[in-house]
């Protein structure tokens, strides 16, 4: 090995800053070696200088402060993975909470994180956050979907209490994210940490006011990197009995059920993936948590577990799901109850990001209640969606399902757009036409649209939405509450911020309303709601709401 001057840079992994314009960009070298990930910042790895990043800008509960609490981060690679190490400081380390708990439940804690825009494009962001007991919470990340937290990727971290605060680490691997390998690797990259014992989150580079991490991404660079070509085959086998006692002392002979199944993942390429899976095993899936069912109105929502459905999901969802809308989920996986077979196609090419989903299910939902009609016979879905990325966070799309099941058909096919227009405002639309018949006969058809704007400033949180859906409008693999109704919500909302005259103890007060307007026309009557409150945020993590509400709907 020839031991130059720029070769000692390589081995340190130096960090350099470039001149970017409004987003810094910082070229990330290769190490030579590879560190332990144990939570101690000891490898040789980590004894390179620490990012420039400036000041740390709180965003929640109160926005615009300066982060007392230093933060050191620093930044490694190699063929196979992207290393973080962050330093936290604390001046106060016994203050520091740090829990042993679930995964994605540790949002009390301290905690130090990224938001890791790895194709660059401004539509998809992995957020990966680590208490110092090393636990780990993490999301996936899209301007239609928000931050999905049953997407667990496959990383590892560790954590550490130092004398001075707390150490973590993280090793993501390659083949956890998609990019575009080659020369000049750009991805996004943002930092937050979130200090406990006063409840208040920052970040750098800052989140102002009605933006969001696609807004604002810093830049890594990387000379050259590739993605490990991707190759994973999951057989299983299962084998199930079943006996019933026949009488106080004798059982029934028993019965078996085998299952054997394999799943596959390929990468066609570092931003193309293609699933396939026959006769799945999913008995490793964590079962759902309980919900209360008493004076439910609408339909339970399960949230997606299950391996397969899982790559890429949050691509499928159309702008203003979710929330306080109708629909919460343009594609909801859970409706595909009983899979016998599915492949699935996801990926990036430019600008367009797309997906193809085509799944057998030898257990639907008998829709219609057809009875004997369906019986033993698999229904088949069908899902195409494509966005294009208009910049940072804005995009349009278009997605098309169509199912079918012994004779019955329903197809769908609608566009949407979710745009920024400023750095304060935000604007979404949505609009779907269905199709439905049973052999050729019966066809109706029906329409869902939405309309949402947003106005976030320092002072001032405000979203309007307006939505109808059709009597006769049907979306086979979409989780809405109901159809045959009009309605509009309207919800504003002020902040104060007197932690100077409280001295800290109260970091804001928030008065706001919320009012729904409808017309339901499946029960003839018109629903109204209207809440006035007030929330007052305290100091560590503490908070109290005051809020009262009257309201009518159609019975």
């Amino acid at each position: 090995m020839r031991k130059t001057v720029v070769l000692v840079f390589v081995t340190l992994c130096h960090v350099f800053v470039l001149d970017a314009g409004d987003r810094p960009e910082f070229l990330v070298l290769r190490a030579q070696e590879p560190p332990r990930i144990d939570g101690a910042l000891e490898d040789a790895v980590w004894q390179n200088s620490p990012l420039t990043l400036g000041d740390w800008i709180s965003y929640n509960p109160v926005r615009g402060e300066k982060s007392t609490f230093h933060t050191e981060v620093r930044i490694a690679y190699d063929e196979r993975y992207l290393y973080f190490a962050f330093h936290c400081f604390d001046p106060e380390p016994t203050k520091i909470r740090a829990t042993i708990s679930r995964r994605d439940n540790v949002f009390n804690d301290d905690w130090i994180g990224l938001s890791l825009d790895s194709a660059a494009t401004g539509q998809t962001s992995y957020h990966l956050m680590v208490n110092p007991s090393g636990i780990q919470m993490d999301a996936l990340n899209t301007p239609s979907s928000g931050e999905k937290f049953e997407a667990d990727l496959i990383w590892d971290s560790a954590g550490k209490l130092t004398d001075d605060g707390y150490a973590v680490e993280i090793r993501l691997p390659l083949q956890s994210i998609r990019f575009a390998g080659g020369i000049d690797v750009r991805m996004g990259i943002l930092f937050w940490r979130h200090i406990s014992r006063t409840g208040v989150s920052s970040s750098w580079p800052d989140l102002p006011p009605g933006q969001w991490v696609f807004n604002n991404h810093a830049h890594l660079v990387f000379s050259e990197l590739h993605q490990p070509r991707l190759l994973e085959v999951l057989p299983s086998l299962t084998e199930s009995i079943t006996q019933l006692r026949a009488s106080e002392h004798r059982w029934n002979p028993w019965t078996g059920d085998t299952n054997v199944g394999v799943g596959v993942k390929y990468g066609i390429t570092s931003n193309i993936t293609l699933d396939a899976t026959v006769k799945p095993d999913f008995s490793q899936v964590e079962s759902d948590a309980f919900q209360v069912q008493v004076n439910q109105r609408f339909p339970i929502f399960y949230t997606e577990k299950r391996p397969f459905f899982m790559e890429g999901m949050a691509l499928f969802n159309v702008a203003g799901t979710g929330g306080d809308g109708n629909m919460r989920a343009g594609v909801h996986t859970r409706k595909i109850i009983g899979p016998d077979s599915g492949s699935k196609l996801t990926g990036t090419a430019g600008k367009v990001t797309f997906g193809v989903l085509s799944a057998s299910d030898r257990t639907p939902e008998d829709i219609g209640n057809r009875g004997a009609a369906i019986a033993g016979k698999n229904k088949i879905f069908t899902i195409g969606r494509a966005t294009y990325s208009l910049g940072e966070s804005n995009y349009v799309g278009a997605i098309l399902t169509d199912t079918e099941h012994a004779g019955r058909f329903n197809r769908v096919a609608g566009g949407d757009l979710d745009f920024r227009p400023t750095s304060r405002q935000y604007v979404s639309a949505t609009f779907l036409e269905s199709q439905t018949g049973t052999n050729g006969t019966n066809i109706t058809q029906g329409t869902a649209s939405q309309f949402t704007y947003k106005y976030n400033s320092h002072r001032v949180e405000s979203a309007t939405q307006v939505e109808h859906y059709g009597r006769d409008f049907q979306m086979d693999p979409a989780f809405y509450n109901r159809t045959g109704f009009t309605s509009g919500w309207s919800y504003t909302g002020l902040n104060f911020y007197p932690a100077e005259k409280t001295h800290g103890v109260v970091h804001s007060i928030f008065p706001f309303y919320w009012t729904r307007y409808g017309r339901d026309q499946a029960q003839n009557g018109n629903e109204r709601t209207l809440v006035i409150g007030i929330t007052f945020n305290f100091a560590r993590q503490g908070f109290l709401r005051l809020d009262h509400s009257v309201g009518r709907e159609p019975g």
